[in-house]
């Protein structure tokens, strides 16, 4: 028999294991009395699993793990075989479990982090829509207050006419740039198929300024379109997208200049 053969046969990992049979350790034993290698391999295991047997693991790992096991000494021995060396499986049981739970709690903590981590950037990211929303509306508060505070910007105020006279408007119109923002203090809300035009009066006729919408904020300004050289300024219900001259009899505002 080649003695290499013999080696690689895993008979020799059997036998210090205490795997093997009565006849089959007295082979082994015998066979490691008359080829020296077969002694080395045999002391080579051994001094393998001892090492691996004796290494702690950390302390916080070793109460984690005795916390999901009852790992007792006790335990151990009744997994030992009643054979030379035996004690060499039970180490070898027990670093396996060991090494099992250790990958357990390891892939447990990896799960509670990647959850820790997708948490925060959910929330990183819930903060900077939040800070980009609110940035956005610092932004259009101080556009509108520099529209308010400018000037040359002239405040027209536009009343409520008999359609409705409680309605209120505030007109702002700069006639140099010739920009025209207005302010909806109060207007009834219109039907789907409607909405609300400006007009400007410019000598004696309407000049199409825009339509607006409605909005739940009402200090909020809306931009028109430019006028050049009016008199005064009101405000019709019309169809959806305007209409090419003003409807006389559904005019809710008006302001002079």
């Amino acid at each position: 028999m080649n003695i290499q053969d013999y080696i690689s046969s895993g008979i020799i990992e059997s036998y210090v294991l205490g795997l093997l049979s009565e006849k089959e350790r007295a082979e082994v034993e015998a066979m490691s009395r008359k080829h020296a290698e077969v002694l080395a391999e045999i002391e080579l295991i051994e001094g393998t699993l001892m090492s691996h047997a004796s290494k702690n693991p950390p302390s916080a790992l070793k109460q984690k793990i005795q916390s999901e096991i009852d790992f007792t000494k006790n335990t151990v021995l009744t997994l030992q075989p009643n054979k030379n060396r035996s004690w060499l499986l039970a180490a070898s049981i027990a670093l396996l479990i060991g090494s099992s739970i250790y990958n357990v709690i390891l892939l447990n903590n990896i799960k509670d982090n990647e959850e820790q981590i997708a948490s925060i950037v959910l929330k990183n990211e819930q903060y900077a829509t939040d800070f980009e929303s609110q940035s956005k509306s610092y932004g259009e508060m101080a556009q509108e207050m520099a529209v308010l505070m400018h000037p040359e910007n002239k405040k027209i105020m536009l009343k409520g006419m008999e359609m409705s006279p409680t309605s209120l408007a505030a007109l702002y119109w700069n006639q140099n740039t010739k920009d025209v923002y207005i302010n909806v203090n109060s207007l009834p809300m219109p039907s789907d198929d409607k909405q609300y035009q400006l007009w400007a009066i410019v000598d004696g006729k309407a000049v199409d300024a825009g339509v607006f919408d409605m909005k739940s904020d009402s200090a909020s300004l809306q931009k028109m379109k430019t006028i050049v050289g009016a008199q005064a300024f009101a405000v019709t219900l019309e169809k959806k997208g305007g209409s090419s001259s003003p409807t006389m009899s559904a005019m809710y505002l008006m302001g002079n200049v």
